[in-house]
């Protein structure tokens, strides 16, 4: 089973606050980290190698706004530790109208260096060239239509709360 597979219901329906409040890089990874595995803001903040006060404002935030829950509570030598987990790490706001004609979109928040920037692109034109084949190979037995499809990376630097 592939990731996409096992990850497909595991959608969750958002409003346009939500969006908002998930539109931060930080806060996408903290997500797909909490998705993976339930954990302390302490633990988050380690594997992140951030503040632990940053990560337990964002988780704060994530909380209040439904896209994260405590799945556990735990009392170590009198100390309460709470573990977060996302409820989900796919997200569509039904309210956003898509324009005349649009088929489908996807987009996402996430850290990658220069090197995964450069790959990422590689692998979107070598899927590009794949469907073009794939087309090709399939033009005489099924009924197409023309699509445009596009990809854009750019930088996120909105204010990003960290």
């Amino acid at each position: 089973m592939d990731w996409n597979e096992f990850h497909k219901d595991k959608r969750m329906q958002i409003n346009w606050e939500q969006q908002k409040v998930i539109s931060n890089p930080l806060r996408s990874r903290l997500i797909a980290l909490l998705f993976e595995q339930a954990m302390t803001p302490k633990q988050a903040a380690d594997l992140m190698g951030k503040n632990p006060g940053t990560i337990y404002y964002h988780i704060q935030q994530l909380v209040k706004h439904d896209i994260l829950e405590v799945e556990s509570v735990r009392t170590e030598k009198g100390i309460v530790e709470k573990f977060y987990r996302a409820k989900a790490v796919l997200f569509k706001n039904p309210e956003q109208i898509s324009p005349a004609g649009h088929v489908n979109s996807g987009s996402t928040n996430i850290y990658l260096s220069k090197k995964l920037v450069d790959q990422l692109g590689e692998e979107l034109q070598d899927l590009f060239f794949k469907y073009g084949h794939l087309s090709y190979k399939e033009k005489d037995s099924e009924e197409q239509s023309s699509y445009s499809v596009e990809f854009l990376i750019k930088e996120f630097n909105e204010g990003e709360e960290e």
